[in-house]
């Protein structure tokens, strides 16, 4: 059996609570299930307000097997 893992940061916006780029997840998911890859496991870590204009990070690592 073999594993991977990925990540992908999605942006918040500055006001509110909606992701801007959900589609980098999905994308990054079909990216790998194309690959033949299977989910394994999900962690999400969020970061706070990075500075101005930013909003928080939730950062999401991925690890796969087949």
């Amino acid at each position: 059996m073999q594993y991977a893992t990925s990540q992908v940061v999605l942006k918040e916006k500055f006001i509110g609570h909606n992701a801007r780029n959900l589609s980098e997840l999905d994308n990054e998911l079909n990216k790998w299930a194309q690959q033949g890859w299977t989910l394994h496991t999900m962690t999400t870590t969020v970061a706070g307000n990075t500075g101005l204009g930013g909003g928080d990070r939730t950062v999401f690592t991925l690890v796969f097997y087949r």
